[in-house]
Formats: structure tokens, C-alpha cells, sequence
């Protein structure tokens, strides 16, 4: 199992699109587990058909699998509500893209619940973490600490992109093309199986993120839709390593048009909640090369001050930040890319006030609207 250690693990508690903590990661050496970063556990469920383009040629099975995907569009217009209900490799205050391989990673139920009728409203939760969106602002929570920012973030991962069936399965047509993955189609009584092989995209001229999400490593879904109505049944995911696939998520039950109960829906705790769609403005964190972002970052931290690059923090807490207060930075090493990360990574060796010493790959990324570069993970 070597080649899926994990290199990067959340170390804030969740993250924005195109700002701030886009799908905050850190490394953490020695521990065995296997991550979708870049998706919401809902999302997993479709996107890697939607994402990955498989083969769409001459190939009768090819054909048939557009047509019946192009049924399943027109089947799925008039849904009202979507209740889902899966299994993932995690634990229970994980962000929802984050799946565990070590010992205290499980299988853990999750559900989404969805009402695509007026402005879409969906909740999804699991024991330790729960994150809502109410047609205007979305808000998630881990036990008594909450965040919320204006209209669709990143607290559900990349499932804000895909809010039903429908849209998902258009997506997926848009994007079909001959990449060298494999499909196979079976019929097995009332059901219709679609079996999807890709490899593993991204560029691995450094491997470092490597098997470290389903868009980053040899991965087969299997999708199954109902004969008669058309809409997606079940999905299981598996990741290829050491020559064997193993399941890292699979679904238990997808309802449409149940009843649901918008309040519930909805509901969240009376606690005090951290605004985190504040636009970052920092012109030290701007107009540099992540090298000397990292730099910058360190030094404050040694100094144990971070109000100079205080916005390259935002969402993160105040005590996960004050543990590396008074570090001395050893080395910094160059910054790579690696998968499709949209940031860089910058290696560190540092020594902590209390002695230990830690060598890590910091992440850092710069896609917000002001260009300022942000602590994605890596602490």
C-alpha cells in the first residue's frame, strides 16, 4: 500500500472555492489512508463519470451507454427531492471529501438531502459534520464551531456543482470524449450496470499527489440505473493499487420525490458563526512566488505574530495556529506541482518551540480574486 500513503490531510476546517481554503490539505507521514481531494463525498458519487471522459467512438457499448445517459436526462426533469444515503472510508468530523485508510478511518453513513423545487436546498451530513446550503447562504459546522459565507461555497466540495441528476448527466455528455478509458455495458434483470476504468489524470512529473483522490489515481466506478425509470440506482468506487481494487465508497440508497421537510432541512445550531467570503487583501501575500509566501508565512509564525499575513489564514483556528508559534524555519525547499492541484506545494523542515522537528510539504494557493496566497494545508 505504499503507493497511496496519503501525502496532504485537511488541517482547516473546510473550505471555500476560488478563495481562501479551497480543499485544505496537509501531509501527515506514515498514516495509511486514501483521500478524494477536489470532491465532496456526494459528489464522488457522480463525478467521476462526469468528469473522467471515457471512450466515445465506434464502440457500440459507447453508444448505447450515451443513449441510455441521454434517457436518464429526460427522466430526471421533473424530480422534486433527492434523498441519498452512502458508506465512505472516513470519520465522522472528516470534511466531507476526505477519506481515511488508517486505523481510525471506517466505513461512516452519510446522507444528502436535496429539494431541487424554487431555489435548490440541500443538507449533508454525517455524525461529526454538517453542512447546509438554504437557497442563499451556506453554513457547516463541526460540533459547537460554525461557518458560513454567501451563496455556494466549498463546505459540500465540488457537489455545488452538480445539484441533480439531470445537470450531472449533461455535464458528463459535454465533456465525452476518446481519453483511453475503458466502458463496459451490462443489463442483469430491472437494472442497467455501467462499468467505467480511467487512469489517473494530472501531471506527475512529480508524484507527490499521486493516488491521492479518484481524478488522481486508477480508479473503476460501477453505476447502476434502473431498467425502467431510468435514474441512477447505486454507484461503488474503487481505487486501484497493489494490483487490486479496493472500495473506498459506496452508495445504499438514492430516493426521489419523497417527502422531505424543509425545516429540518434547514435547521442548524444557535452558535456564533465565522464569516469566510471576506474579500483577501494583503499586498505582502501578493505579486510573489509561493517560495516567498511560504517565507513570509514561517517567519511570523516564529515571531508569533501573524497579523502581517494574517489573511493567509482566514478559516483556519486560532489554537491550530498558535501551535507552530516560536518554530524556527530550518529549510525551505522548492516549490512543485503535482495532480491537479491549482496551488503549489513548497517543502519545510522547521523545528517547533517544544523541539520536535517537522518536514513537510507546505500548500499553498493563490486563485482568489486578489491573488493573495493562502495557507491550503501542509500545518
Amino acid at each position: 500500500m505504499n503507493e497511496i500513503i496519503p501525502k496532504i490531510k485537511p488541517s482547516a476546517p473546510l473550505s471555500l472555492k476560488k478563495n481562501v481554503i479551497n480543499k485544505i490539505k496537509m501531509e501527515r507521514n506514515k498514516m495509511k489512508k486514501l483521500k478524494i481531494k477536489g470532491l465532496s463525498a456526494v459528489a464522488a458519487i457522480f463525478v467521476a463519470l462526469l468528469v473522467l471522459p471515457f471512450i466515445f467512438s465506434a464502440n457500440n457499448e459507447a453508444r448505447a451507454a450515451m443513449n441510455m445517459i441521454s434517457e436518464s436526462i429526460d427522466k430526471s426533469e421533473d424530480l422534486k427531492t433527492m434523498v441519498m444515503k452512502y458508506l465512505m472510508l472516513t470519520t465522522p468530523s472528516e470534511n466531507f471529501d476526505e477519506i481515511r485508510y488508517d486505523a481510525d478511518g471506517s466505513m461512516i453513513e452519510h446522507t444528502a438531502t436535496i429539494s431541487f423545487e424554487g431555489a435548490h436546498k440541500w443538507r449533508l451530513e454525517k455524525s461529526g459534520r454538517t453542512s447546509v446550503f438554504d437557497g442563499v447562504n451556506s453554513y457547516s459546522w463541526v460540533n459547537e464551531i460554525g461557518w458560513m459565507a454567501n451563496g455556494l461555497t466549498g463546505f459540500f466540495g465540488d457537489f455545488e456543482k452538480f445539484l441533480d441528476p439531470q445537470n450531472i448527466l449533461r455535464y458528463e455528455q459535454q465533456l465525452a470524449k476518446d481519453d483511453g478509458s475503458e466502458i463496459s455495458m451490462n443489463e442483469n434483470g430491472n437494472q442497467i450496470i455501467l462499468t467505467i476504468k480511467s487512469k489517473a489524470k494530472g501531471d506527475f512529473k512529480n508524484d507527490y499527489a499521486k493516488n491521492s483522490s479518484i481524478l488522481e489515481s486508477d480508479n473503476k466506478r460501477t453505476y447502476t440505473f434502473d431498467r425502467e425509470t431510468k435514474l441512477l440506482q447505486a454507484l461503488k468506487v474503487e481505487i486501484l493499487y497493489n494490483k487490486k481494487y479496493e472500495t473506498v465508497f459506496e452508495t445504499t440508497s438514492i430516493l426521489y420525490n419523497v417527502s422531505v421537510d424543509i425545516d429540518k432541512l434547514l435547521a442548524r445550531p444557535n452558535i456564533e458563526w465565522v464569516k469566510l467570503d471576506k474579500p483577501l487583501n494583503n499586498s505582502l501575500l501578493t505579486g510573489i512566488k509561493s517560495k516567498e509566501a511560504a517565507k513570509l508565512i514561517f517567519t511570523a509564525l516564529a515571531n508569533k505574530n501573524i497579523e502581517p499575513v494574517k489573511e493567509a489564514f482566514i478559516g483556519w483556528n486560532m489554537k491550530t495556529i498558535e501551535l507552530f508559534f516560536g518554530l524556527e524555519l530550518i529549510e525551505l525547499g522548492e516549490p512543485f506541482k503535482s495532480g491537479l492541484y491549482a496551488g503549489e506545494y513548497v517543502p519545510y523542515k522547521i523545528k517547533l518551540a517544544n523541539g520536535k522537528i517537522k518536514k513537510f510539504n507546505i500548500a499553498l494557493r493563490n486563485d482568489n480574486e486578489n491573488n493573495v496566497w493562502v495557507v491550503d494545508g501542509g500545518l
